[in-house]
């Protein structure tokens, strides 16, 4: 059942950006431009270590706990259309998964941003990060790679790329609010046209007058096969994939994405589970206060400690 705190704000993000003033199309812009050079203000706790590295021209940071407990380390690739810079919003969110999985390092992607730099260069980015991590001699099973909406879609397609190209998989791929499909073919473009705050349309609005926006392909991948695995996961094969946690929610456009994907993994025997939460929106996990966002990280704190027994 839906919390009524969640009910509230899903309620407000619907009045917000149904309005006539808003343009969902332009989200992603507007988020990038805000973020884009911004200065960071971040500031490690006190039982962190934070430092910055690049691999063959790739930014990444990592962030070592003082008290760490395990030997798994997450490779975390943040969300925000392909455009938006890692940001301090996802440094913090960087210590939370470490305090959550025993003190675990965190290696946080800095992949690089479209337009500048295009799909699936992002993909490539992301591996280079993660080869790097065997390279420093981490054990593949320990590596957890988490992703949220776009650093999902990353999360799937660089280990479709690993596999295809018979390197050693991570342990485990957890992905908050998949992203899998640029085709934009899934029936919940349809069906949560109303119930999604980000992307959706207002009631007042006929659905057959407004498939330009709910079914409407992104800039990202005007000029590539919109149904090359490694551009929409949907596309590809699952066979000998690892454990993978999907979470999404019930109002997101993308809710098909999560369920297509989880139908494939089951028929191909990947050890998988989708985690659904009523009336929750694109990333709800990120409003870290809301009882549903609770879940959802006990949700996958449960199925990561299964991974030690």
């Amino acid at each position: 059942m839906q919390s009524l705190s969640s009910k509230i704000l899903m309620a407000v993000l619907r009045m917000i950006f149904h309005s006539p003033l808003s343009d969902s199309s332009k989200l992603s812009d507007n988020a990038a431009r805000l973020t884009k050079d911004k200065k960071s203000r971040y500031k490690p706790s006190k039982n962190f270590i934070y430092t910055k590295h690049s691999v063959d021209g790739v930014k990444y940071e990592k962030l070592v706990n003082r008290n760490c407990k395990t030997e798994k380390v997450i490779l975390m690739i943040h969300g925000g259309g392909f455009k938006i810079e890692l940001n301090d919003f996802y440094r913090r969110l960087a210590e939370k998964y470490s305090n959550m999985f025993c003190g675990a390092t965190v290696i946080n992607a800095d992949y690089g941003r479209f337009p500048e730099h295009q799909l699936p260069s992002q993909m490539h980015d992301v591996v280079k990060i993660y080869l790097n991590l065997s390279d420093e001699g981490i054990n593949n099973s320990d590596i957890i790679v988490i992703g949220d909406s776009a650093g999902a879609t990353l999360a799937m397609t660089s280990c479709l790329w690993l596999r295809d190209n018979s390197y050693p998989l991570p342990g485990h791929i957890v992905c908050f609010s998949l992203w899998a499909d640029a085709t934009s073919s899934g029936e919940s473009k349809i069906t949560n046209a109303y119930t999604d705050p980000f992307y959706g349309i207002a009631r007042r609005k006929k659905i057959e007058d407004n498939l330009h926006l709910l079914r409407r392909i992104s800039r990202y991948v005007l000029n590539v096969d919109r149904t090359d695995p490694y551009i929409s996961p949907l596309f590809g094969s699952f066979e000998k994939f690892p454990k993978v946690t999907l979470i999404c929610g019930t109002a997101e456009l993308d809710e098909s994405d999560s369920d297509r994907v989880y139908a494939k993994m089951k028929n191909a025997g990947v050890d998988v589970c989708l985690y659904k939460f009523e009336g929750m929106c694109h990333c709800f996990q990120l409003f870290s206060f809301l009882p549903e966002s609770k879940k959802a990280y006990d949700k996958v704190k449960r199925r990561i400690s299964e991974d030690t027994k």
